[in-house]
């Protein structure tokens, strides 16, 4: 069920006087029915189809140092090759791999009412560490800008008062931030999960629920679709059918391959020690030892009708 024009909310920064920043979203409430109870570690995930995160273009539109924590310069940046930038703008951070990240705002999961006779369960949150590579952590650092000599990428900024950062509401902490950092590590095919949350204390009971998503991430103008998968993960990480189709299916191809084989033999089968199919070099011939010949030994013997007499 969708309700438009609900309010979503930014807070200013710790310690600040400044009201929260409100503006306008469609809000979504899904109920959600989980049928065993879920062990620890909980994951959740958001899917997303048709969105080319591996065009060429795509993957090289960024600042590595700008997202190392340099206060780079526009021309710097220009020079750097990574990021567009429109006219007398330097954006924080640059390029279309941040400007277009998956921006919708996902509640924990909501107890509902259970029914009469039915174990109750209680409210399940999911928090933001630990989801990222621990290998891409170290490539993030605070920024270095002053806030008010930078702007938001373009679809960041209904997020901020008047479309500007301030020390108010200053840009994100990219080192801190996982869930920016599991974005910008873009996907190889075109259908792809990123992590959004994880618990790794508290069972997941069965029973009803509901979630709540702001939509900020829009999926019209690609006609693509989003998801959200609730998971757990073992030892070998999460569930995959991938990997047990894949070999279902060579399994099969090359039953049928022997079978293919195998029946060729049988109606045609090959003649085993046919000296007519052995050539060295040239059609072979099979000629009698004559008299003269100092190399034979007795018996017949085959060459090539390149061999002279």
């Amino acid at each position: 069920m969708i309700f438009p024009n609900e309010t979503q909310s930014v807070a200013s920064v710790q310690g600040s006087d400044v009201p929260d920043h409100t503006y306008l979203v469609d809000r979504c409430f899904i109920n959600i029915t989980i049928p065993v109870d879920f062990q620890p570690p909980v994951m959740m995930y958001y899917k997303l189809t048709n969105f080319f995160q591996n065009h060429r273009k795509y993957t090289k539109s960024l600042d590595h140092k700008q997202l190392a924590g340099e206060a780079s310069t526009r021309e710097q940046i220009l020079t750097r090759s990574g990021c567009t930038l429109p006219k007398d703008e330097l954006i924080y951070p640059c390029g279309f791999i941040a400007n277009s990240m998956f921006n919708d705002t996902v509640s924990g999961l909501v107890a509902m009412q259970p029914e009469a006779g039915a174990p109750s369960v209680k409210n399940y949150d999911f928090q933001q560490s630990g989801i990222s590579w621990s290998s891409d952590r170290g490539k993030y650092a605070k920024s270095g800008y002053d806030p008010a000599a930078i702007l938001p990428p373009v679809n960041w900024r209904k997020r901020y008062p008047e479309g500007l950062y301030s020390n108010d509401f200053p840009p994100p902490d990219i080192a801190t931030d996982e869930q920016f950092q599991v974005w910008m590590r873009t996907a190889g095919w075109p259908t792809f999960l990123k992590a959004y949350g994880r618990n790794d204390e508290e069972i997941l009971k069965a029973g009803d629920y509901m979630m709540t998503i702001d939509m900020n991430f829009p999926i019209d103008s690609y006609g693509g679709k989003k998801y959200i998968v609730i998971t757990t993960l073992g030892a070998t990480g999460g569930r995959n059918n991938f990997l047990g189709i894949g070999y279902i299916v060579l399994a099969i191809l090359c039953a049928g391959l022997g079978i293919i084989f195998t029946a060729f033999h049988i109606i045609r089968p090959r003649i085993i020690g046919d000296h007519s199919k052995i050539s060295f070099g040239g059609e072979a011939t099979i000629h009698t030892r004559g008299a003269n010949r100092t190399d034979d030994v007795g018996g017949s013997r085959i060459r090539s009708r390149y061999e002279d007499d």
